[in-house]
């Protein structure tokens, strides 16, 4: 059998309910203060792994757009050394000449 909540835990709850955002959020704060939780160095971390994310991002694709330039000019190289065009292609011999 489920206990009645007393007339006390009910305006609690009601007045949790109603208090504002920025003051739950500070109330938050100063219980994560208390705690240890250093909102500065959760704020640098949060920022350095987003930076250290887009740097990686940024890595791949200057490699991806290397071995694409080398990959066109190989091709165009291949091109270069027929008499007509795609008459006598032999891309394995061709990539060790």
């Amino acid at each position: 059998m489920a206990t009645r909540r007393t007339n006390q835990d009910v305006t609690q709850a009601a007045s949790l309910a109603n208090i504002s955002r920025t003051r739950r959020a500070q109330l938050v704060a100063e219980f994560e203060g208390e705690l240890g939780i250093d909102h500065k160095a959760r704020a640098l971390a949060a920022y350095e792994a987003k930076r250290w994310i887009i740097i990686k991002t940024a890595i791949i694709w200057t490699i991806a757009l290397m071995f694409f330039a080398i990959a066109c000019y190989k091709l165009y190289l291949m091109g270069q050394q027929v008499d007509q065009p795609f008459s006598d292609l032999d891309p394995i011999r061709s990539l060790f000449d």
